[in-house]
């Protein structure tokens, strides 16, 4: 009886284990997920028996040790991707899957995705984004993972404007893609539609500028705008974001628009700058590279400001630079500024470093 029995189990199992790969055709590592098909693992069976009883599925490849079914885990779905308005905070418009057509709207928007799955471990994700004014690479430690970046709920969005998009993500076990490889890479496809009037992404005469100087920013529409519309031309702070813009320039057609950056400027690399319309109310995408403002003044103070591990740097500013920091024994730093380099105590040159002052006008480039 014991033997009849225990045949009887193992025929069951075997039908369970056939229908199972009728069903999904598993693999080594095989999944469907909310970005579509992936052939690098995002489905996980597991089951948990009285004692272990499946140990290894590889393949055609099953071991089993004697047990009882207490439960199954199966996870469907590795990955949630969200389609979301941007703002803070942000709101949930729909699940984004592969296929899709979206109606475009106004307002900006990102992608969050989110694991979902305790088998598989997603320590970071690298998101990437390719369509029409679009070329965007991030990667994302902390939840929520927000396609354009984001600062807790305040999540940071773009204009999809109508076009086809490719959304390739991939998850890694530890954080900076460490670890190794968890999840991906998916390809999540999606077609934006309508005929809203839209701004071009802008363009600038010189990446490199001075405070309180000129630039010219260069810019197209389509579509139809309302009566009485303006556009203004927005700069970010300068960590790149727009919650408290300032505007640098306005016009009530497109074309070119002589901007002035102000003379109170802070020192920054990672400018953004975009053009805003008000009638209808719609917000451009910004440069895609980031804008270099050089100040009026800078202060450069140990230890903050120090340079010891072999950089090689211009600093460049309109009228004074203080320093009271260290250049290192392999560094090469040189200080231009229109009025005067003034070296306050503290300040150090290591043997073999090599330090420069230059008095020159700010010239934007």
């Amino acid at each position: 009886m014991k033997r009849l029995f225990t045949s009887l189990i193992c025929l069951l199992f075997l039908t369970f284990i056939h229908t199972l790969k009728a069903q999904v055709e598993l693999s080594p590592k095989v999944i469907a997920s909310a970005g579509g098909y992936a052939a690098t693992g995002n489905l996980q069976v597991s089951w948990t028996l009285g004692e272990t009883f499946i140990t290894g599925l590889n393949g055609a490849n099953l071991s089993a040790t004697q047990g009882f079914q207490q439960n199954t885990s199966i996870c469907v779905s590795v990955v949630d991707y969200q389609y979301v308005k941007a703002g803070n905070p942000y709101q949930n418009l729909f699940p984004l899957v592969n296929g899709m057509t979206i109606n475009q709207i106004p307002e900006q928007v990102s992608i969050l995705v989110t694991g979902v799955c305790s088998n598989v471990p997603i320590g970071s994700f690298e998101m990437n984004i390719q369509g029409p004014e679009l070329n965007w690479n991030i990667i994302q430690n902390v939840p929520p993972s927000a396609l354009f970046d984001n600062l807790g709920n305040n999540v940071y969005g773009r204009n999809f404007i109508p076009g086809n998009y490719t959304l390739t993500v991939t998850g890694y076990a530890e954080d900076n893609k460490g670890g190794g490889l968890t999840y991906g890479p998916v390809e999540t496809h999606f077609t934006v539609v309508g005929n809203m009037a839209t701004i071009s992404m802008p363009s600038l005469s010189t990446p490199n500028i001075c405070a309180g100087s000129n630039v010219n920013v260069t810019f197209s529409t389509t579509g139809t705008f309302n009566p009485g519309n303006q556009f203004e031309v927005q700069l970010s702070s300068p960590e790149g974001v727009f919650d408290n813009p300032t505007v640098i320039g306005t016009t009530n057609a497109a074309g070119v628009v002589n901007c002035t950056i102000p003379t109170t400027a802070s020192e920054g690399d990672n400018y953004l700058i975009r053009v805003v319309s008000s009638n209808q109310v719609y917000a451009g995408n910004p440069t895609i590279s980031q804008l270099t403002i050089n100040p009026q003044n800078a202060y450069f103070q140990s230890p903050d400001n120090d340079y010891l591990t072999g950089n090689t740097e211009i600093k460049q500013v309109v009228s004074t630079i203080s320093a009271g920091n260290k250049v290192g024994n392999t560094s090469n730093i040189t200080y231009q500024a229109g009025s005067a380099v003034v070296l306050t105590p503290g300040f150090e040159t290591q043997t073999g470093g090599v330090f420069k002052a230059q008095i020159q006008t700010c010239i934007n480039h």
